[in-house]
C-alpha cells in the first residue's frame, strides 16, 4: 500500500508519495512551473491543465497546473472556490490515482500535489505524477498511422476494467489514452473523474459516447485521421468481451499498428 506524507507551510498544503520521495524537495513544484522560461523540459496541454515533462533523480515525471476550460476559464483561469482540502481538484485526483493503483488499474503513479490558498475562499494547485515512458496518446498515433483491430479490442477491454471498478473518467478522449512501445494501454488525466458507489452502470454508455465523439471530432478536423466505423466495432467487441473476464486481466497487447 502506498504511504503518503502531508504537511503545511503557511497557506500551502503538500501531499506526497513516500515510495518516490523519502523527503520531498520543497522547490520541486516552483522550479518546474509552466511559466518558467528556463525549463529543460517539454511543455504541452493536457485536459484541463498545462503540463510540463521533466526528470528528477531518474524519475520521469509530469507536472500539471490546474486551470479552467470554456468560457469561465477566460475570466477565472486557475482559481477555484475552497470548500475543504479533501475536495480540492488536485487532492481528489491524487487520491483517486492511488485507489486505482491499489486496484491494479493501468494509471500513472501519483507523486505529489500542492494546494495554495490564495485567500480565505480561493485556491490554486498542481499535481505531479509518473510519466509513462515511451508512450504516445491514441490521438497522436491515429494522426499518422492505423491501429490494428487487436489493439482497438484491447483498448475496449481496458476501458471495461475501469467501468467494472465503477471508475468514470471525467474526460475520456483520444488524448487521455496512452499506448507505450510494449503495447500496454494506460488512462491519464483524471481531473473531475468519479468512483461511483453503486452498481448502477447507466453512466457507462455516456462515458463510451464521450470517447466516440472525441474520435469523430478528430476525424472531422483531420480527414487523414485513422478512425473508421470498423475500429469502433473492434473496440466494442473488446469492451463487451471483457464483461466475463476478471477485472485484473492483463492489459498488455501486441500493438502492431
Amino acid at each position: 500500500m502506498m504511504r503518503t506524507t502531508q504537511y503545511r507551510h503557511n497557506n500551502t498544503h503538500v501531499l506526497y508519495n513516500q515510495t518516490v520521495f523519502s523527503s520531498f524537495p520543497e522547490d520541486l513544484f516552483s522550479r518546474h512551473e509552466p511559466s518558467s522560461v528556463s525549463l529543460p523540459a517539454a511543455t504541452d496541454s493536457q485536459g484541463r491543465g498545462t503540463v510540463v515533462f521533466f526528470e528528477h533523480e531518474q524519475n520521469l515525471l509530469v507536472l500539471k497546473r490546474f486551470h479552467r476550460g470554456g468560457l469561465l476559464g477566460r475570466l477565472v483561469k486557475n482559481t477555484y472556490i475552497f470548500s475543504g482540502l479533501s475536495r480540492t481538484r488536485m487532492w481528489r485526483e491524487f487520491k483517486l490515482l492511488a485507489a486505482m493503483r491499489e486496484l491494479g488499474l493501468p494509471v500513472p503513479k501519483p507523486v505529489a500535489v500542492r494546494c495554495e490558498r490564495s485567500s480565505l475562499l480561493c485556491y490554486q494547485g498542481q499535481i505531479i505524477a509518473e510519466r509513462i515512458a515511451n508512450s504516445r496518446t491514441l490521438a497522436e498515433i491515429l494522426r499518422s498511422e492505423n491501429v490494428s483491430d487487436k489493439t482497438w479490442e484491447a483498448i475496449g477491454m481496458v476501458i471495461r476494467r475501469f467501468h467494472r471498478h465503477l471508475i468514470e473518467h471525467g474526460d475520456l478522449n483520444a488524448s487521455n489514452i496512452l499506448i507505450n512501445n510494449q503495447g500496454q494501454i494506460f488512462l491519464i488525466d483524471f481531473d473531475k473523474s468519479i468512483m461511483h458507489k453503486s452498481g448502477d452502470d447507466r453512466w457507462c454508455t455516456g462515458n463510451l459516447n464521450r470517447l466516440r465523439r472525441s474520435l469523430n471530432k478528430w476525424k472531422q478536423r483531420e480527414p487523414g485521421f485513422h478512425f473508421e466505423p470498423r475500429h469502433w466495432d473492434a473496440f466494442e467487441k473488446g469492451y463487451q468481451g471483457a464483461r466475463d473476464m476478471p477485472a485484473q486481466a492483463n492489459s498488455a497487447v501486441d500493438a502492431a499498428h
